[in-house]
């Protein structure tokens, strides 16, 4: 009941924002002056603002915090299913202090208070930045290795409700390292890390114990519309890895392009299987998107992965393995449809998405899933 009651809300919230965006001359619409809600909107958010000053030893104190809720209706040859999920569910600090550090610190909160548990499940993220001038910046903390567009892509400005098969299959968790940033340096941006292999058990913590892995990437722009990038990844296959995938060197190259209102992303990516583990795996994503208003925007994503093993493949972990069971096969197609109405920017926005699927190889499979949701943060 649960589930009904929060997919009628999303749905009759996004049906009437986009009745509002698409709606004639003299048409009735849920919000006149969508700017004078943001603004009230802003202004709440801007609550979570604790203090802010220039001298002493703080400049800035914050809450920071997301909430992203969505509704799936997945159906395959082998099997359905529909739920709601508090996809994420964050609340921590962010602070600036002595003018050229930034700290902050980020828990994953209990999603399901049907369940028993601590509400603060475990540590997201937990790092201070040292930038002391555009060109420099040094992170120290348990941080998201950026490897893949999409996975760089924070979860507040990914264009699709889920990211892509290859992506989710082959990128690390979080983990504790050092990252070095290098702005401008002759035309490119470089980041240098090094990280350690594993997180604790309770509260997803750095844990020094096991191995660790290098990431290293390299981005230019070629035009003044695109941009192209290199990200690679080295994990050493420590057993207790538990950070990290099972791939030895993880490759991809990307672009990121902006035509005025059209734009477009490219990742081809290449996992070279630890010697312990079999299967390399390559695949493609595609995502051209297109701004048909301001708040208005659809996106498309055609995503291609293959394997050398029969089962080197897995079917995406969620709505698709929910619905049939955790199936393996060597070669996977997508192709996604969406629409994003962006209430307030980033900050409040509704999305939408359907996605055809199909896999090939050890076991055969084909999906659809409609997906909605609403994300925030602050």
């Amino acid at each position: 009941m649960k589930s009904t009651y929060s997919l009628a809300l999303v749905a009759a919230v996004s049906f009437a924002f986009s009745a509002s965006v698409l709606a004639g001359p003299g048409k009735e619409v849920l919000i006149e002056d969508p700017k004078t809600f943001c603004d009230h909107y802003y202004d709440v958010l801007d609550l979570a603002t604790l203090y802010e000053g220039e001298g002493g030893f703080f400049q800035e104190i914050a809450l920071i915090g997301r909430y992203q809720g969505q509704y799936h209706d997945t159906e395959s040859d082998l099997g359905d299913d529909s739920d709601w999920e508090n996809r994420r569910f964050r609340f921590g600090v962010a602070a600036e202090f002595l003018n050229n550090f930034e700290f902050e610190g980020q828990f994953n909160l209990k999603r399901d208070f049907d369940e028993s548990g601590r509400l603060f499940e475990d540590v997201d993220t937990l790092f201070i930045t040292w930038e002391p001038n555009d060109a420099f910046s040094l992170t120290v903390g348990k941080q998201k290795p950026g490897i893949t567009r999409e996975y760089s892509t924070s979860s507040k400005r990914i264009k699709t409700i889920e990211r892509s098969q290859l992506v989710n299959q082959t990128t690390p968790d979080k983990a504790g390292g050092v990252v070095l940033t290098l702005n401008d340096l002759a035309g490119f941006t470089i980041d240098i890390g090094g990280f350690a292999g594993a997180t604790t058990d309770d509260w997803a913590l750095p844990d020094f114990d096991a191995g660790g892995a290098v990431y290293a990437r390299i981005g230019r722009d070629i035009t003044e519309a695109t941009e192209v990038r290199f990200d690679y990844l080295y994990n050493d296959g420590e057993a207790g890895n538990n950070a990290f995938a099972n791939y030895e060197n993880l490759f991809s190259l990307n672009t990121k392009s902006d035509w005025d209102r059209f734009h477009l992303v490219t990742d081809l990516i290449y996992g070279d299987a630890l010697p312990s583990e079999d299967g390399d795996v390559w695949g493609l994503v595609l995502m051209p998107y297109y701004d048909l208003s301001d708040r208005l925007e659809a996106v498309f994503r055609y995503t291609f992965s293959s394997a050398d093993d029969a089962d080197g493949l897995n079917v995406q972990s969620r709505y698709e393995r929910a619905a049939a069971g955790s199936l393996e096969g060597d070669e996977y197609h997508a192709l996604y449809l969406g629409l994003n109405y962006y209430i307030c920017g980033d900050k409040l926005k509704l999305m939408n998405g359907i996605e055809w699927s199909s896999l090939e190889g050890q076991d055969d499979n084909d999906y659809w899933s409609y997906m909605t949701g609403i994300r925030m943060y602050f």
